[in-house]
């Protein structure tokens, strides 16, 4: 009788565990699938991407359930009134934006050129590659287009080669607004050449190209402008795409720019500054 009831009470703690385990799942479960908006008015749009039909704005504190992800987009329904339509998840997600804006909205990726075996350019001691300033200039634009809400990919964040023809797939896969890769040019000879320059190559680029022409004219150094050439990172991508030359690392004027952190930290203002322009106007 005694082990009868010994061996009942194992099995009822047993069965007690595995049931809490399938609530607590469940309830996890559950909770994955419930999103409250974190700032005011993010926009409930038709479709999944920031130039669909707006909808509704959504108050801070909106409680959705969400039905579909698709690329950092998903489809919510508003549990109050039964609205249905697709939110960007880190808007609705994110802590510190007060109001979403078009940039918040969008999805950039910021690609470092060169990386790993493939240097780049070099400065004229041979001694500074140009794969290490256009990673240095890669991150701190995503920290300031990130501070301003935005999704930022990049190509790579660490010292690796990423194959060129790779190199679009990232924003093919998001369906990125925009790609913008980062250069350092480089002359002939030591000191013959200065200034910076902006590449695009489809039609569908030339908006991007001119709004960060004109908002990287607060550069110090001088801006050579934009052309089209086909740039293998720019010409195989659906999506806008500009290459960027931010200096010649052949020249010591320029240099010392590039090296600097707070010529980094100003082009990437400015940067930011084109995409607010490009974003409201495209």
């Amino acid at each position: 009788m005694i082990a009868w009831i010994q061996k009942t009470k194992v099995g009822l703690s047993v069965l007690g565990l595995i049931a809490l385990s399938t609530f607590l799942l469940v309830f996890s479960l559950s909770q994955q699938n419930q999103l409250t908006t974190r700032p005011d008015g993010v926009p409930l749009r038709k479709g999944p991407n920031r130039t669909s039909k707006q909808l509704a704005s959504l108050k801070a504190g909106t409680k959705l359930t969400v039905l579909e992800r698709k690329n950092g987009w998903w489809r919510v329904k508003d549990d109050k009134n039964n609205d249905e339509g697709w939110v960007a998840s880190w808007v609705a997600n994110n802590t510190w934006l007060k109001k979403p804006t078009k940039l918040s909205e969008a999805t950039i990726v910021l690609d470092p050129g060169h990386g790993g075996s493939d240097t780049g350019a070099m400065a004229w001691n041979k001694k500074k590659y140009e794969k290490t300033y256009t990673l240095q200039t890669a991150k701190v634009t995503e920290k300031e287009l990130t501070k301003a809400g935005a999704r930022v990919l990049l190509t790579r964040d660490k010292d690796v080669i990423v194959p060129l023809l790779h190199i679009p797939r990232t924003a093919e896969k998001y369906q990125a607004d925009a790609q913008i890769s980062f250069h350092f040019d480089s002359s002939d000879t030591h000191n013959s050449a200065s200034g910076i320059s902006q590449f695009y190559y489809n039609d569908n680029s030339l908006p991007l190209a001119q709004a960060l022409n004109k908002s990287l004219d607060n550069l110090p150094l001088q801006n050579r402008g934009y052309e089209s050439i086909p740039y293998l990172v720019i010409k195989d991508v659906s999506r806008p795409a500009v290459l960027l030359e931010l200096g010649f690392i052949n020249s010591d004027k320029d240099f010392a720019y590039i090296q600097s952190e707070s010529y980094q930290e100003k082009a990437a203002h400015d940067i930011k500054v084109g995409l607010d322009s490009y974003l409201e106007n495209n």
